[in-house]
């Protein structure tokens, strides 16, 4: 509930208590409900983060994705004045501690479904077939409908405007309601498949292959380098590249600067907004 309290949202949306009380009432009408939390944050204690772990088990979700703080700049100046600088030297204890407790032992309630994401095991939201808080892991391209959604598509990457008064004026005319663009290279495209695959807990080394000419090894030497060096594998055949603890976590770590960069992007993309949209966002809330 402190932590509600910094980050303005225990007024908004209720106490500890009672997100509990509703994610229980919810998760019998689902097959699958995730529930998303937050770990590493300044004033978060690892009291604390036991104590968030143990209302998730309780609470009766099929699974829970543990995201790393992921401040960009602005972000981390605003965190900085309300809760404190955000300690990345800890962020590794923090993330071991989620990933024990939940899926650890001989016997865990959960198993990962993505290096962040965890679900219950004996139902039917785990396994296999189990969906994933992260669509991008399954579907390498993506569109985007909205406001602000980023789109995949080939080479390139999409970014619609982030004005809603201007993406529905495009939509009303049947224009598309990008405003900009990015083509990636081979290598751009090698170094996303192997964050994504990865990331998913296995690189299909055969696939991978099939699709760009190339072996991941000599597609991307200086990655297969660093990860092998930082004992990041745990299977490393013809077949596929599996993880070791260490390595989801650093696949954690990559995803967490990727976000951050999206987050980047979305905020110089606000910062373009004029009238009553950037006042929405920028003001004071009056």
């Amino acid at each position: 509930d402190d932590l509600l309290k910094q980050m303005d949202r225990y007024d908004k949306y209720g106490s500890g208590a009672e997100i509990l009380e509703r994610i229980g009432e919810a998760s019998p009408y689902f097959t699958s409900l995730n529930v998303d939390m937050i770990f590493n944050f300044p004033a978060q204690t690892e009291d604390v983060l036991f104590s968030d772990i143990e209302r998730v088990v309780a609470s009766g979700t099929s699974q829970t994705t543990f995201y790393p703080l992921m401040a960009s700049p602005s972000v981390a100046r605003s965190l900085a004045r309300t809760v404190g600088k955000v300690d990345y030297a800890r962020e590794q204890r923090f993330y071991e501690i989620i990933s024990e407790v939940l899926a650890g032992g001989d016997n865990p309630l959960f198993e990962h479904g993505s290096a962040w994401t965890f679900n219950k095991r004996g139902t039917g939201a785990a396994g296999e077939d189990a969906m994933i808080d992260e669509y991008v892991v399954d579907y390498e391209e993506y569109p985007a409908i909205g406001s602000g959604g980023i789109t995949y598509l080939g080479n390139n990457l999409y970014v619609n405007t982030f004005s809603v008064n201007d993406y529905n004026a495009a939509i009303e005319n049947g224009r598309m309601s990008l405003m900009g663009k990015t083509t990636f290279s081979k290598h751009d495209r090698m170094r996303y498949r192997f964050m994504m695959q990865l990331f998913g807990l296995r690189l299909d080394k055969r696939q991978f292959e099939k699709d760009f000419g190339c072996t991941v090894e000599r597609g991307l030497p200086v990655e297969m380098a660093f990860m092998k060096a930082s004992g990041a594998f745990d299977h490393d055949n013809a077949d596929e590249l599996t993880l070791t603890p260490k390595g989801r976590y650093l696949m954690v770590v990559m995803m967490r600067q990727f976000f951050i960069g999206v987050n980047n992007l979305r905020d110089q993309a606000r910062s373009a907004l004029v009238g009553e949209e950037r006042e929405l966002i920028f003001g004071d809330g009056k």
